[in-house]
């Protein structure tokens, strides 16, 4: 038997289970290529950042799990359940958060130029609203008064990072030539650089009958990724103690975002532990609140990498395998999913994940191959020079590791191709939770205008 993780393991005829449940009989049930949540993976996930940091932080936490991550249903009831939130980014995942049960004081609605459509529903879900930008501070604040409401909003602030001015670049796949954190937080394209951020403060204190202002957000992302966890966050309780000094206003909330690196199966970096984030973000954050005489704020943290990464697989079957040794000196193997579904926008491993023969996971040898999907393009590479399996056969199922986060939630329909289908597991029971796209699904939104049903049948005439 081989454990890949607690809910995941191989009996001893070498088959993957995930839970109680034989991937090999998912597979034959729902068809491949499958997205296969853990419920109970996904709880412990949850659990582990959050108990951390109610262990480690001074203050209280509200874990806002990011939708952005995995906006599904069935995951975010389980989220709800949990007793966390979210970061919702337009109107559709807000109403996920609402369909799924979720306390609604426990969502930020997020996004750098929001619809007009967006920010209503914000006020009048009385969710926070983080406020991006000068144009979209005005716009809350016209669009509370036309409501005759009162929006809570926080303000989002991008720093200069000083504090982790050391010349360091930081390397993963997506920047093989290396980075600044300092640069990239910089240049960033949300939030307000400081001087514009106090001016937002000014602005939203002038106009209190419309504009609670509770607090400030900055999301860490790459420079947390570099291990800057400690002095970005200390710059940023900087930021909220000067709020205090010039305005004597104690902002109640402080959401940090996310950028929480979970560990992932088969990769070489060791990232640190959910506590070694919450011990470092309390260090830096008290011993500041303690010299102003403030409460250390309510932190709101957005961890959507870490809880959703590890609890699902992706199930894919091969088909065609080919050779070529005189030209290319290549072997291709071919499976019935795409990179439609297994592109990770944000994911420095990207393509690197861990693959396992989940019918024959014991299997020995090793070969060379590029995995490659179906659609008509040549990035279709769903695993490119893959050299840790050893040689596969058609009919083969493949589970990819760690595809929870992102891959469902930013697949596309490339060459018209259906979406693949969702199924959660617990223990040994089994659903679809989204059901498999089928082609009327892919076409559902196409129109013919009527200018050209009628060039269409006077072509045929012609002809």
């Amino acid at each position: 038997m081989t454990k890949f993780g607690p809910y995941l393991y191989t009996d001893d005829k070498g088959v993957l289970h995930i839970e109680g449940v034989s991937t090999t009989e998912l597979a034959e049930q729902y068809g491949t290529p499958l997205f296969v949540f853990s419920e109970n993976t996904l709880r412990d996930n949850f659990r582990t950042i959050r108990e951390a940091f109610e262990r480690h932080y001074a203050g209280e936490t509200i874990v806002c799990a990011g939708m952005k991550a995995n906006w599904g249903l069935a995951t975010r009831a389980i989220i709800a359940q949990e007793g966390g939130g979210g970061d919702a980014f337009g109107v559709g995942e807000l109403s996920v958060a609402s369909m799924a049960g979720t306390d609604l004081n426990k969502v930020v609605m997020n996004g750098a130029n929001k619809s007009e459509e967006a920010i209503t529903a914000a006020i009048d879900s009385s969710v926070l609203i983080n406020v991006d930008n000068l144009d979209e501070l005005d716009d809350v604040n016209r669009i509370a008064e036309e409501l005759g409401k009162k929006a809570r909003i926080t303000i989002r602030i991008r720093l200069p990072l000083n504090n982790c001015e050391t010349g360091e670049l930081f390397f993963d796949p997506r920047y093989p030539a290396g980075i600044s954190p300092q640069y990239w937080e910089r240049t960033f394209k949300f939030g307000l650089e400081p001087q514009s951020f106090f001016i937002a403060v000014e602005r939203a204190l002038a106009h209190q009958d419309t504009l609670s202002l509770e607090g400030v957000m900055y999301h860490g992302g790459l420079p947390r990724r570099a291990g800057k966890y400690f002095e970005e966050t200390q710059e940023l309780i900087e930021t909220i103690a000067e709020v205090w000094k010039r305005y004597k206003f104690e902002l109640k909330y402080l959401d940090i975002g996310g950028g929480f690196v979970p560990a992932r199966y088969g990769a070489e970096n060791t990232p640190p532990t959910p506590d070694d984030y919450a011990l470092a973000i309390n260090k830096a954050i008290v011993p500041v609140c303690e010299q102003n005489g403030i409460k250390p704020p309510i932190l709101l943290i957005e961890p959507g990498r870490f809880c959703f990464d590890s609890a699902c697989i992706w199930l894919s079957r091969v088909g065609n395998i080919k050779e070529d040794r005189n030209l290319a000196d290549k072997k291709w193997v071919f499976v019935d999913g795409n990179t439609n579904d297994t592109k990770d926008p944000f994911d420095p491993y990207n393509r690197v994940r861990h693959i396992v023969i989940a019918n024959d996971a014991d299997r020995a040898g090793s070969d060379h191959v590029d995995i490659c999907g179906q659609l008509c393009s040549a990035d279709d590479i769903v695993t490119k020079d893959c050299d840790f399996l050893p040689p596969l056969k058609s009919g083969d199922l493949l589970a990819y590791l760690d595809m929870g986060a992102y891959n469902e939630s930013y697949s596309c329909q490339a060459n018209a191709n259906n979406r693949s289908a969702t199924v959660m597991v617990k223990g040994d029971r089994s659903a679809v939770v989204r059901r498999r796209e089928t082609v009327a699904d892919v076409l559902s939104r196409e129109l013919l205008p009527s200018w050209l049903i009628d060039n269409r049948v006077s072509s045929k005439k012609e002809a």
